[in-house]
């Protein structure tokens, strides 16, 4: 490792100083910096970290090829990504596709990627790998990612703070953890193929899988992790610091057992099987389960709908949220069924009958007390 100079300590005056101007910018219109200053910015700060150390950073050799590594997992993710869209469905995509508006965005998006990253090496390859430096440039990069201009939007309230905190910043944490550590180990390379394959997927692609704001912080810290165990592995094999039984530990594929359960557990969570949780946040079902437990339900096909008949427990949409009572008497109308339903514990039938399309699914068994979590969280982003 280098020795830190006064040269280095100047560019993390520049970045600080930059980082500094964007933070003083959220009550102070004046001081918002343009896309077009942004490039031209940065790009300053890139022929500087070239002048100050002639392009002399750390290199590595790379047997296992880190960035083609890094290729091949970001390819994977994107194309199970764009694929997920035929379960979840496609959106068009907010940017422009015109030839002046792909050229733009390019211009925009793609060389500040490359400029921010290369200035990390520079600052990683002068901390001397001692960790508080390292974090110290984690964290300074995870801030000047961040859009200070929209975290008023952002934190308007505690759902969507919440949503903000799981889909945004908790991935963009993950994705600098793994970017210094690439820096540290390898070179810029690594880090710059990941956020260029993933910047150009979301600004040249006409349409988009209309993921939502889950599914996109989930893959947003697995994919991140992913890279991490492999390229981590072999690291270790290159520095060959591990005996053959501790090699054989840390094999990428001893994490994928525990993987799988993660994702089939996630899965069920999210309703991608027949059978869905839901906790429950009312005694309105006494004595059958009360407030805290956790129902089972098994999703409904239109031919199983037809088949429901009074007794029932079913799930159902009612303005904006769900409700899980019991069927209390159907009326067959000339547009299909119509349920009226009703709580154990409640003194009369609810207010408004239940139509077909509205049902989610019907209650299979409960476990007593395991939904406590779901419910205090719920309470908390109302």
């Amino acid at each position: 490792m280098r020795a830190i100079n006064k040269k280095i300590i100047f560019l993390y005056l520049l970045v600080i100083a930059y980082l500094g101007i964007r933070i003083l910018s959220i009550n102070n219109s004046a001081l918002v910096i343009s896309n077009e200053m942004n490039v031209g910015i940065w790009g300053a700060l890139f022929l500087l970290g070239i002048f100050f150390t002639k392009g002399d950073y750390n290199r590595y050799l790379e047997p296992y090829d880190k960035v083609q590594t890094t290729f091949i997992i970001v390819i994977a993710y994107l194309m199970f990504n764009f694929l997920l869209g035929l379960f979840v469905g496609y959106q068009y995509n907010a940017y422009s596709m015109t030839p002046r508006g792909l050229l733009h965005n390019t211009i925009m998006f793609m060389p500040i990627i490359i400029f921010q990253e290369y200035i990390r090496q520079v600052l990683v390859s002068y901390s001397n790998g001692k960790t508080k430096w390292l974090a110290f440039i984690t964290i300074l990069f995870i801030l000047i990612s961040v859009n200070f201009n929209s975290l008023s939007s952002d934190f308007r309230n505690a759902e969507t703070g919440f949503k903000f905190l799981c889909s945004d910043l908790i991935p963009l944490v993950a994705r600098n953890f793994v970017f210094t550590y690439l820096a540290y180990i390898s070179s810029c390379k690594p880090p710059i193929v990941y956020r260029l394959l993933t910047t150009a997927a979301s600004i040249y692609l006409p349409i988009l899988p209309n993921i939502n704001w889950f599914y996109t912080g989930l893959f947003g810290i697995l994919v991140p992790i992913a890279l991490y165990i492999v390229v981590n592995y072999s690291q270790a094999k290159l520095e060959r610091k591990l005996s053959w039984r501790d090699e054989k530990k840390s094999r990428p594929i001893t994490y994928v057992p525990t993987l799988i359960i993660v994702l089939l557990v996630v899965g069920f969570v999210v309703g991608f099987f027949k059978y869905q949780p839901a906790a429950i946040i009312s005694d309105s079902m006494l004595p059958l389960f009360a407030r805290g437990d956790m129902i089972v339900i098994e999703k409904l096909d239109k031919e199983d709908i037809e088949n429901i008949k009074v007794g029932d427990v079913i799930k159902f949409l009612t303005e904006n949220y769900y409700v899980i009572h019991r069927v209390h008497e159907i009326e067959q109308t000339d547009d299909g069924p119509l349920f009226t339903t009703k709580g154990d514990n409640n003194n009369a039938p609810d207010s408004k009958k239940v139509k077909p399309d509205q049902i989610q699914g019907i209650y299979r068994f409960h476990v007593k007390y395991i939904g406590f979590p779901s419910v205090w969280l719920s309470e908390v982003l109302r």
